[in-house]
């Protein structure tokens, strides 16, 4: 196996209407590294921002860091209308398409993440739904070196108890300084690391046990990066031969990082003639209405599917 690190690209904060801060990171940034996932935003939210928009044929992975503060009212043109809190993580399948809307429920400072992850072409067209994992009933490992979340999937034994169409990974973890963790990488698989806070390390072992390193080449190593905190990159593991390892890293001071990692969905244009056009057509409609958030529907948008 040969795994490949991305460029690190650091997100630029702006800001979406007058009570949001965005760091945003879309899929072309990261040479094909990135999917399963298709967009992720870092927010700071203190008003109505997210207001009646609509998603089809990806899913939405919406995770409050536990530093919020307040309540995030999650409502949706489905069964239910929830609030989510710090620390939890709001699961919409948008299937054949959804509208929702997600907003601070009063005096409130939502801290967080909102994962966009597309899946195969087959899973596009499923009805619409949504879950809510508490973060309570997300399993922790707490060790000398720090803590990690499981938010979703599985990791060094334990398991969150989320439901995904596809295997996806969804960490959400700490390092003390000088500490580090591993992260098995099978074959085909990407991750997307992020730095919240601290400068993370990331090594590329292109083999769990006594894997030669690539060679060097000009410009700096090419089996290790370093992302200040507000930067992202992405591996991506070829889909031959064993399993890799990703090493993570703190220096001298606090690292906290989300990752998410999966099976790499295969383009549209692979997956058999005949179905290209709708996948194609789904992963667009997506991203395109994401892009006019701020050009929301009514209020009687909510109750449409």
């Amino acid at each position: 196996m040969t795994l490949h690190l991305s460029a690190v690209i650091a997100g630029s904060s702006r800001y979406l209407g007058d009570a949001c801060t965005i760091r945003q990171f879309r899929h072309t940034d990261f040479s094909g590294c990135m999917s399963p996932v298709v967009l992720v935003d870092h927010f700071v939210m203190t008003g109505p921002t997210f207001e009646p928009h609509t998603h089809a044929g990806v899913s939405a992975a919406t995770l409050l860091l536990e530093d919020s503060t307040g309540v995030m009212q999650s409502l949706e043109g489905i069964e239910n209308n929830r609030e989510i809190r710090a620390g939890d993580l709001q699961w919409t399948q948008a299937g054949r398409g959804i509208v929702h809307a997600q907003r601070p429920a009063g005096d409130a400072t939502l801290h967080g993440l909102q994962i966009f992850i597309d899946h195969p072409a087959h899973l596009k067209s499923l009805p619409p739904s949504t879950s809510l994992l508490r973060a309570a009933d997300m399993p922790v490992i707490q060790t000398p070196s720090g803590k990690v979340r499981v938010v979703a999937g599985s990791y060094a034994g334990l398991e969150s108890p989320l439901c995904t169409p596809e295997p996806l990974l969804i960490l959400d973890g700490w390092l003390r300084p000088g500490a580090t963790t591993l992260l098995p990488m099978p074959p085909g698989w990407n991750a997307w690391f992020y730095a919240v806070q601290g400068d993370l390390g990331v090594r590329a072992r292109h083999r769990s046990k006594g894997g030669p390193p690539l060679p060097k080449v000009a410009g700096g190593d090419p089996d290790f990066a370093v992302l200040p905190a507000g930067s992202a990159a992405a591996a991506s593991a070829t889909p031959d031969g064993e399993e890799g390892v990703l090493l993570l890293m703190a220096g001298k001071v606090p690292v906290h990082f989300v990752l998410v990692a999966g099976p790499a969905v295969v383009a549209a244009s692979e997956q058999g003639a005949g179905i290209t056009p709708a996948a194609d057509a789904a992963l667009a409609e997506a991203l395109t209405a994401y892009d006019a958030v701020e050009s929301p529907a009514t209020e009687d948008a909510l109750s449409i599917c």
